[in-house]
């Protein structure tokens, strides 16, 4: 294995020698560099290929590293990509599973900046609506790759925009990167996330993110000034340190009539698509 690691064993800047011993030659693979993204890209080859059939079960994380040469870390997050592009679907308690047709929904993957993503937006502020320490959820616990139950610091958040409801939604951080959330993180228009982590040391590096529509509950529905169960536009956020650790599981609701989300479409081999964030009153 040819790799530029970190101190902190990162191995992003790795690349995998096409006949190292006891390592899986990756095939075709047209991504240099991430080295999770070269294992993400040869199971879904091998997926794809019929070598692993839609229902069945994908071999152990401790075979699959074996089989790869690298770190958990890397390899769960090679499995978070396959995840969000539906080639597999986790099964608490029981592992992780080829994607049946019933799973694999019309999806497409789109990239976008982190820097503008977490951008100052002056025609946005933040309210804490409230703020604990609570156990992980099955889901958050999967999300954050935290024992269920664990601890993670939770908190509630109102987003206006122009003094008018836009977002609503909340956080989960581990509470053993972040002991409490203050107030004053969400006092200004920097992304509260961004704020509480760097509070606590810790650096965003990547992130993903799902869009998906959803029937806002009716917890969250009066904030929004909407019925309970509107079609809304609801997003999942996870955010990566350094070391590709997840550090914060982000989950919301957009109001229907506030945002929009426009992409640039290009061939293959032309300019990456961006996502373009609007809302409908700033186009």
């Amino acid at each position: 294995m040819d790799c530029r690691t970190g101190a902190d064993g990162d191995e992003d800047n790795c690349r995998l020698a096409p006949h190292q011993t006891g390592t899986r030659r990756m095939m075709g693979s047209p991504i240099a560099g991430k080295l999770y993204m070269q294992v993400q890209y040869d199971l879904q080859r091998r997926i794809s290929s019929g070598e692993f059939k839609a229902g069945e079960l994908l071999p152990t994380e401790e075979q699959l590293c074996r089989e790869y040469g690298v770190s958990r870390i890397t390899l769960r997050r090679a499995f978070d990509g396959l995840v969000a592009d539906l080639f597999v679907v986790r099964r608490q308690g029981v592992g992780t599973f080829v994607a049946a047709l019933r799973d694999a929904l019309q999806s497409v993957r789109l990239r976008a900046y982190l820097e503008d993503i977490l951008a100052l937006d002056r025609h946005l502020s933040f309210k804490l609506l409230n703020t604990a320490t609570i156990p992980a959820s099955a889901k958050v616990a999967e999300r954050l790759r935290i024992p269920v139950g664990a601890g993670v610091c939770h908190e509630n958040t109102i987003i206006l925009q122009n003094d008018q409801p836009f977002m609503v939604g909340e956080g989960h951080f581990p509470a053993s990167l972040v002991s409490a959330i203050n107030p004053e993180d969400f006092a200004s228009h920097e992304q509260p996330t961004e704020r509480i982590l760097r509070r606590a040391g810790v650096r965003i590096a990547s992130g993903e993110q799902n869009i998906i529509a959803a029937a806002i509950p009716e917890n969250f529905a009066a904030y929004l000034e909407l019925a309970p169960a509107t079609p809304v536009i609801a997003v999942e956020r996870l955010y990566f340190d350094d070391r590709g650790a997840p550090v914060a599981f982000i989950s919301g609701f957009y109001h229907p009539e506030r945002y929009q989300l426009t992409a640039d479409i290009v061939p293959r081999g032309g300019t990456a698509p961006q996502i373009i964030p609007l809302s409908k009153d700033r186009k």
